[in-house]
């Protein structure tokens, strides 16, 4: 921890990557005087996965660091409700669902959430249907509600972010790859960007430079001789055509059937899971996007399956769509936010399991914190990048893996 730094608000900073995490970035870089943001995406706003995310946020995490940054999480939620047009937190609850063992050994996390700002209801079983009509739980289930949880809709939260920071001053520029970093020693000076429109590559000057990438920082990190043991898993989520009769339920991730669900703000069913076990998905470049992802057959035979006993009305269903994007998980499950090693200049916020969307407002706080104040608000070193020198990458990023390897707790 260095304190603040010096003139950091007059220098030029570049973050690779438009969506929520970049973006974030941005919004908290302008709040504290920083005048010279770009924001640079080799495709469109939100076109990495940000835009297939189901939005869900809690602050019932599983260590000090990850609930101390989701309330963080959280009251930025709120407030972005009240100063971005055309979004809403719809603040109607989540609901983790838990096995009686799993509850009971839960205890001590339990009473730590809470201590550090969850505000929490319990409920049992048939508590459960009284609350929420549209959930049906077993006696011997268990349900820890997270009453300042809930969710965003993506398509709602990425413009208005986007909007937002553009009044704030941030230069956002569309369809345009960056293909190398300018590095002076151990110094960045700058990036290489290639136009779309005639190939054409160009240095540009930047005092700082922000990798906010997700699945793909390994690609960027390689011009500088880094790796972040992680791996990219495929994630899909189905969504309903509107139902009739107003859902009652609130955003639920389910340890119990393995999956999540929530309603959304049209009064559809919004799904997903990874419990049919994934290998790991293998980017083959740079240039890869999501949209070149190939949808999993038994993706939504196991949701219906899964979900159907928890919440009875999936039944009468009708699918209308589903998106497909990735997921990146580090070998600890945890984010890596905060400078990189032996690269002054350089930052990175990314891999954030399946919680990317939830993290983005305190991951752009604490990337902001990073390169102005030269500390973090929290206790964040345990994302820091630096964890990994002496870990053998190379051989982890060799072998495949499934998603149960990876022994991650989603949200």
């Amino acid at each position: 921890m260095s304190g603040k730094k010096d003139n950091v608000e007059s220098q030029s900073v570049a973050i690779i990557g438009g969506g929520v995490i970049g973006m974030s970035t941005a919004f908290h870089l302008a709040e504290k005087g920083v005048s010279k943001i770009t924001v640079i995406d080799k495709g469109y706003i939100g076109g990495g996965s940000s835009l297939q995310a189901a939005g869900i946020v809690t602050s019932l995490e599983w260590n000090e660091t990850a609930i101390r940054a989701r309330v963080k999480t959280l009251d930025n939620f709120e407030r972005f409700s009240q100063i971005l047009d055309g979004y809403s937190f719809h603040q109607v609850g989540c609901l983790n669902l838990l096995s009686e063992e799993d509850y009971i050994g839960d205890k001590d996390l339990r009473d730590l959430q809470i201590k550090l700002g969850s505000k929490v209801e319990i409920l049992q079983g048939g508590k459960l249907s009284d609350k929420f009509k549209d959930v049906v739980a077993a006696p011997n289930e268990y349900g820890v509600l997270d009453l300042r949880g809930g969710y965003s809709e993506p398509h709602r939260y990425v413009p208005a972010l986007k909007n937002k920071i553009e009044k704030m001053g941030v230069d956002i520029r569309e369809h345009e790859e960056v293909v190398g970093f300018d590095l002076q020693g151990a110094q960045i000076k700058g990036i290489v960007t290639r136009s779309s429109v005639n190939q054409k590559e160009t240095k540009e000057k930047f005092d700082i430079v922000i990798c906010a990438v997700n699945a793909w920082i390994n690609h960027l990190l390689s011009w500088v001789d880094f790796q972040i043991p992680m791996k990219n898993f495929i994630h899909e989520r189905f969504v309903t055509k509107p139902f009739e009769t107003k859902l009652n339920l609130p955003a639920i991730n389910d340890r119990v059937v393995e999956g999540y669900i929530r309603p959304t703000e049209d009064n559809r069913l919004l799904v997903g899971t990874d419990a049919y076990n994934p290998e790991n998905f293998i980017m083959p470049n740079q240039q890869f996007t999501v949209d070149q992802l190939t949808p999993d057959p038994r993706a939504l035979p196991f949701l219906r399956e899964r979900f159907r006993s928890r919440v009875p009305v999936i039944e009468s269903a009708v699918w209308d769509y589903h998106t497909v994007g990735l997921i990146s998980i580090t070998r600890d499950a945890t984010p890596v936010i905060g400078p990189m090693p032996g690269i002054d200049g350089l930052f990175v916020g990314s891999n954030f399991h399946s919680g990317g969307f939830a993290y983005n407002p305190v991951a752009g706080q604490l990337i902001a914190e990073h390169v102005v104040d030269g500390e973090t608000s929290i206790d964040s070193e345990r994302y820091l990048p630096q964890r990994f020198i002496g870990f053998d990458t190379k051989s982890y990023l060799q072998n495949s893996m499934t998603i149960d390897d990876m022994k991650f707790k989603r949200h």
